[in-house]
């Protein structure tokens, strides 16, 4: 029998698009959220999507790539990961295009995290003031708005995780335990490490059920074990490929520690602004958590607690300073397992942080009483703090189509510098207009994600391997000049003293399918761009503040 609509289906509509509210001025422009100045994983993001798409038309593979770390390539599916969110982007992508698909497709995922959130609450309290609650805490989450506003699509997607939790509180029989497990491996699929936390909150439902009276022990027993092994079944393969190729995923032997993140806690109150967002969770939140908990405390309610409390520990790294003792979290146990190394961020287990106490927020609202207005109290003040704390952020632009895209000679095209941050995602999201395989690879000013062919090529070319010493040589700067610093010694002028190489270094570059250097010559190393001069002679084409060499061939000698 079909249900109505309700007051409380419709405040959960309203709720999840309102969780958009940081982004929509730029939304309603057809911008892409996140950061105006450099789009950081937005680029790279677009990118992604881009190979992923060749892939599913037949225009590439999924398998491998040379559209990265030409001319030896990358394994694709180890260097995206995770494809779920770039496959559903396409339809966006194809109909609307670039620019105004990825600003749809990511107010679609905002959205749906509302949404799910809304069904993950009715499922917990039934109709009424449960679903409005859990769509509050998931549509109106800082940690999602700090993921997006730096292009992070992918990590903003929590709806899968909060359809499996529905699907295991409820969970009494084998049908019960295949919706759950299925749905986490949709989690995992999309994010691995979401598949993690997915995994640990929804075993905490099912575990916490087996203290209650609902249903006999062990068919609460059997669903879980059928949970557990059908998303196991689903993120098998890509488990598989990635403990076969671990070796060629780079990075992971390299990293001791995890990355550290701006991860704060106990901070966030509405009334205290931040420049730039955070990751974090607003601190009324903790107190609807433990009014779930409170009178007659519920097994699933109280297991939802401690894999809060847990969770928010390995949030924080590997270890949490209590009275000056270090104490370790879970996060420390984590690493000492295969493929954890690759954990470089830990502040990411507050998505599943976030999503236990949007179920525990169900649970205090379905209760009545002084419990159900505490905690809508609380989750008032918490949509306050997460209005209030970092205004509306910023959206940006996919960059326009090159001016020199149309002249590119056949070949690869490697774009200087390449150790460049600023450079090198920004970029990247040009290559949707051109789509010639880049010498540069993803993260390339991070010399440990190099895959180990391309090192061993790139040293062995003179030439790219003098462009990289010299790049290596100096700074990047990143960082504009602060008005604020003490005045700088006086400079020198050092003369520019270029590099020997051997003859034939260009057509050796040339040989392996390199046609376009393309150099951004404010930000390019002075001997590298006068070296390119004196190898392959005046540039073809100037715009923009790049200059383009097409059709890589040695200067003519002088008559």
């Amino acid at each position: 029998m079909r249900q109505r609509f309700g007051w409380d289906r419709l405040l959960v509509l309203l709720v999840s698009i309102g969780g958009l509210w940081p982004f929509l001025p730029g939304l309603l422009r057809g911008e892409v959220p996140g950061q105006r100045e450099l789009p950081i994983d937005g680029g790279h993001g677009l990118y992604i999507y881009a190979l992923v798409g060749e892939a599913l038309s037949g225009a590439g593979s999924l398998l491998h790539t040379e559209a990265m770390w030409f001319p030896t390539g990358r394994p694709l599916l180890l260097t995206v990961q995770n494809v779920i969110d770039a496959i559903a982007a396409q339809p966006f992508l194809s109909l609307l295009g670039p620019q105004v698909g990825l600003a749809s497709f990511a107010a679609v995922i905002l959205v749906s995290n509302g949404l799910a959130g809304g069904w993950l609450g009715e499922r917990i309290g039934g109709r009424g003031f449960a679903g409005p609650a859990s769509a509050v805490v998931l549509a109106m989450c800082p940690y999602v708005w700090g993921e997006e506003q730096t292009g992070r699509v992918t990590q903003t997607l929590l709806a899968p995780m909060a359809v499996a939790l529905g699907h295991a509180w409820t969970a009494v029989d084998a049908r019960g335990g295949r919706r759950a497990g299925a749905w986490l491996g949709v989690a995992g699929l999309g994010y691995w490490f979401y598949g993690l936390f997915g995994a640990v909150v929804v075993a905490a439902v099912m575990s916490g059920s087996l203290f209650e009276e609902a249903a006999p022990r062990w068919q609460r027993l059997r669903a879980l074990g059928i949970a557990a092994l059908t998303s196991l079944v689903i993120t098998a393969p890509f488990a598989l490929l990635s403990a076969l190729s671990w070796g060629e995923m780079a990075g992971g032997d390299v990293t001791a520690a995890p990355i550290p993140n701006a991860t704060r806690l106990w901070s966030g109150f509405f009334w205290i602004q931040h420049p730039r967002i955070v990751a974090y969770i607003p601190q009324c939140l903790y107190a609807v958590g433990l009014l779930a908990c409170v009178g007659r405390p519920r097994g699933r309610a109280v297991g939802l607690a401690v894999t809060t409390v847990l969770l928010c520990m390995t949030a924080t790294g590997e270890s949490i300073w209590v009275f000056g003792v270090a104490i370790p979290t879970p996060l420390a146990l984590l690493r000492v397992l295969p493929g954890f190394d690759r954990f470089w961020w830990p502040h990411r287990a507050l998505a599943g942080a976030t999503l236990a106490l949007a179920a525990l927020s169900a649970v205090a609202m379905s209760r009545g009483g002084w419990v159900r207005f505490a905690a809508g109290l609380g989750l008032a003040l918490s949509v306050a703090q997460g209005v209030g704390v970092p205004g509306p952020l910023s959206t940006w632009k996919v960059p326009p189509r090159p001016e020199w895209a149309d002249a590119l000679a056949p070949g690869a095209v490697l774009l200087l510098p390449m150790l460049d941050p600023e450079v090198g995602k920004v970029r990247f999201a040009e290559w949707i207009h051109y789509r010639r395989p880049l010498v540069n690879g993803m993260s390339m000013w991070d010399a440990y994600l190099w895959p180990a062919e391309w090192r061993t090529w790139a040293e062995g070319q003179p030439l790219v391997k003098a462009l990289l010493d010299a790049e290596r040589s100096r700074p990047h700067g990143r960082k504009k000049p602060n008005p604020r610093d003490p005045p700088a010694v006086e400079l020198v002028e050092v003369p520019v003293v270029l590099p020997v190489l051997p003859d034939g270094a260009v057509a050796a570059l040339a040989a392996e399918g390199v046609g376009t250097i393309v150099a951004e010559v404010p930000r390019t190393p002075g001997v590298s761009v006068a070296l390119l001069r004196e190898l392959l002679g005046e540039p073809t084409c100037d715009g923009r503040g790049r200059t383009c060499w097409w059709g890589l061939a040695p200067r003519p000698p002088p008559p």
